[in-house]
């Protein structure tokens, strides 16, 4: 409550160090409030107005609920799927798939809204001749007389209805969407959803035949000219062949489309070639054979000669047993060596026969192989001068190759065509409309909650207009961030108790809001408080005039003499405020008038002593400019401790400025939410102007909107500027 003492420094403002704000400026000298506290702030201000303009909109809501035509909504849900959906495993396509797939519902979804659609739906449905229809929208009957050109606009008008009646609602994350139908007729309703079904089946239906037979028809043109280049270039490959000798007898199609032919020298080259690989071996195995024979072991691998040496070696055997018993001549002895010999005879005579016949098969090996060398050379010679000869041919194969291809995929795709033609249509109906058994519309929670929201925004929209247009000072601080002038007291509003039975309350929080500014004031000068002040503001009703008497009442409770003097000679307020006679007064003193005893009045319940303003004159600001108010003012101070000027408002008048050369300082005093800052901001200039000290401000009138600010009183009185007694503060 109590405003904070500064240092004394802090309260004596020089003409060069006040700033003066125009009210647009921004000065930043402490932290604001936090946002919400601002708004919340803003929303106490403006209370009643907020809770009157969404009283407004709920009240329109309320009235255009029941004034609006019922209405009644019949959804069909139909199911859309892709034409030809794309599953893969890579990134990129997998990618890509997903795009197309949403470019293909986005495009589904504005066909179903097109216009196209609806003039099917209405011809299809005969709405323009429908009883129902025309009378739900009040649309003229048609009958025989009607031009071509009537007609169609009725057909136009019916469109453009429908289509404002139309809704389309994808549902999420699936291939089904609801077409939805609002009119004041539940059967009108069901009817169009389920046209507007059947006619979207139906149409894309239309749209795939008509794709696929006029594709039918260019493919046809194409495999015909196809078929002819395909035949031509055989024709020319087959007649190359036959010129030039070339027979081939195979072909094979590799994976890249391309044909590889086998010719006939080729195929005998790879059978001699074979052939001539065995004779070589045979040949090889003879001529083994053969040196083997000369050394003595040609017969080795023959049957009888191995034979016949195991029956030598077994006689051999008994011979020497028998020997070990008998001498040389001993029969059986003599026996078996002759036995032996005749052995040694037969296994000389066969070895020499084999030899004979290795002889043989050795020439016959080396002529065969010669046979087949010579053959293979022929053919050898023969099969490159075809391969010279078939770089032609390889060219008029690749031709044929090429057409062949061309032909075969077009044909194919000819066959894809002509089954998709006839397959089976993407677009389904799932759920057929039906008739509601209620209205969809109006609905009264709905509007009431979206008045309620409507009017909260505009409130909301009026309040943040109002609070950026209002350029008063709510927080009493601002006048030290945009002025620059100390802050010396922020005084409570009081409302409902006379300011008399207030100030003289010394529990009351306005006694104690003055007694911080008489605080405040001691710091001001080396000798405590300033004895002569003079207290204006920058127009009339801020409070000057009750601040005055009530920081003479504080003074004079501290124990000092005090004397307020009315200086606002052109509309007097202290005598009608204190209810007290204003026949002698100042005007009189600075009109020639030397009686001053007889103009000072005392004031026991205030303890302070009056001079009024005396009667108005019609030359106040050329007494005002008198030297004679510089000697009453010598003249009081002589008498008092402290001289209380309450001086008229700046604006508009001189005599302020006048009167504040006279006084050791001047105290500004400002109404809060209320006065603007250019206004503030031009009355301070003007008093810097005129030479005058200022020594702060004092900020009156704080109530319940300065609250967010730390000044939350909860008193208030009155204030005002002219002859209304009860009302009135100069």
């Amino acid at each position: 409550m109590n405003q904070s003492i500064n240092e004394p420094a802090s309260f004596l403002p020089t003409e060069q160090a006040l700033s003066v704000d125009d009210g647009y400026g921004e000065q930043e000298a402490r932290p604001g409030l936090p946002i919400l506290e601002q708004v919340w702030s803003a929303v106490l201000n403006h209370r009643n107005l907020a809770l009157g303009v969404i009283a407004g909109c709920v009240l329109l809501g309320l009235v255009a609920t029941f004034l609006a035509t019922p209405q009644y909504s019949s959804t069909v849900r139909l199911e859309i799927l892709p034409d030809a959906p794309v599953a893969t495993s890579v990134e990129g396509q997998r990618d890509k798939a997903l795009v197309n797939e949403v470019s293909f519902y986005n495009t589904q979804y504005s066909l179903l809204e097109s216009k196209s659609l609806a003039e099917r739906v209405v011809r299809a449905g005969n709405l323009t001749a429908d009883k129902d229809f025309l009378s739900a929208f009040k649309l003229d009957n048609p009958d025989a007389s009607m031009t071509s050109a009537e007609r169609q606009g009725l057909t136009n008008r019916a469109t453009d209805i429908i289509l404002e009646r139309l809704a389309v609602s994808p549902v999420r994350n699936s291939s089904l969407v609801d077409v939805s139908f609002s009119t004041p007729s539940p059967k009108l309703s069901a009817k169009l959803a389920n046209l507007w079904g059947q006619q979207f089946l139906l149409t894309s239906i239309d749209r795939r035949f008509a794709a696929t037979s006029d594709a039918r028809k260019y493919l046809e043109g194409r495999l015909e000219t196809l078929r002819q280049n395909l035949e031509s270039s055989e024709r020319a490959l087959i007649n190359y062949g036959t010129s030039k000798g070339i027979v081939t007898i195979s072909s094979q199609t590799d994976a890249n489309g391309r044909t590889q032919s086998e010719t006939l020298v080729g195929a005998d080259i790879a059978n001699i070639g074979e052939a001539l690989a065995k004779a070589r071996e045979a040949r090889i195995a003879a001529e083994s054979e053969l040196a083997s024979a000369s050394i003595g072991s040609a017969a080795v691998n023959a049957q009888t000669v191995s034979s016949l040496r195991e029956r030598r070696a077994e006689l051999e055997a008994q011979m020497a047993q028998q020997r070990t018993t008998f001498e040389d001549d001993y029969p059986a002895v003599v026996q078996l060596r002759a036995q032996i010999a005749d052995l040694d005879r037969s296994i000389a005579r066969e070895t020499g026969r084999s030899s004979q016949i290795n002889r043989d098969a050795y020439a016959a090996a080396v002529s065969r192989e010669k046979q087949l060398q010579a053959e293979l050379d022929e053919l050898t010679q023969k099969y490159n001068s075809q391969q010279r000869q078939s770089i032609e041919m390889t060219i008029l194969q690749r031709e044929v190759d090429s057409n062949r291809q061309l032909y075969d995929g077009l044909l194919q795709r000819y066959k894809e065509i002509g089954v998709a033609g006839v397959g089976t249509n993407n677009i389904s109906v799932v759920d057929a409309a039906e008739a509601p058994s209620g209205p969809s519309s109006p609905n009264l929670p709905l509007n009431v909650v979206l008045s309620l929201i409507a009017g909260i925004a505009l409130a909301s929209g009026l309040i943040f207009v109002l609070e950026k247009m209002d350029s008063s000072i709510r927080d009493p601080h601002d006048v030290e961030t945009r002025f620059g002038l100390p802050l010396l007291g922020a005084i409570p509003e009081v409302i409902g108790q006379p300011l008399a039975d207030v100030i003289t309350d010394k529990k009351s929080a306005a006694y104690e809001a003055y007694f911080s500014l008489m605080t405040n004031l001691s710091f001001l000068t080396a000798h405590g408080a300033p004895r002569s002040i003079m207290l204006t503001s920058s127009q009339p009703k801020e409070g000057k005039s009750n601040s005055s008497l009530c920081l003479a009442t504080v003074l004079a409770a501290s124990g000092k003499s005090v004397i307020l003097v009315d200086a606002d000679i052109r509309n007097p307020s202290q005598n009608q405020y204190l209810h007290i006679p204003n026949s002698l007064g100042l005007s009189h003193y600075l009109s020639g008038d030397d009686n001053l005893e007889g103009m000072i009045s005392e004031l026991p319940k205030f303890g302070f002593s009056i001079i009024t303003a005396g009667k108005t004159p019609p030359n106040a600001a050329e007494l005002l400019g008198s030297d004679r108010l510089d000697t009453l003012v010598a003249m009081l101070l002589k008498r008092f401790d402290h001289v209380l000027i309450d001086s008229p408002p700046l604006l508009g008048l001189a005599d302020a400025p006048l009167i504040a050369r006279r006084v050791e300082g001047v105290l500004f005093t400002i109404e809060a939410n209320s006065t603007k800052r250019r206004v503030i901001g031009t009355a301070l200039s003007r008093l810097q102007k005129s030479g005058a000290k200022l020594f702060g401000a004092i900020v009156t009138k704080v109530g319940v909107k300065n609250s967010a600010y730390g000044y939350g009183y909860g008193y208030g009185y009155g204030y005002s500027y002219g002859d209304d007694a009860k009302r009135n503060d100069g």
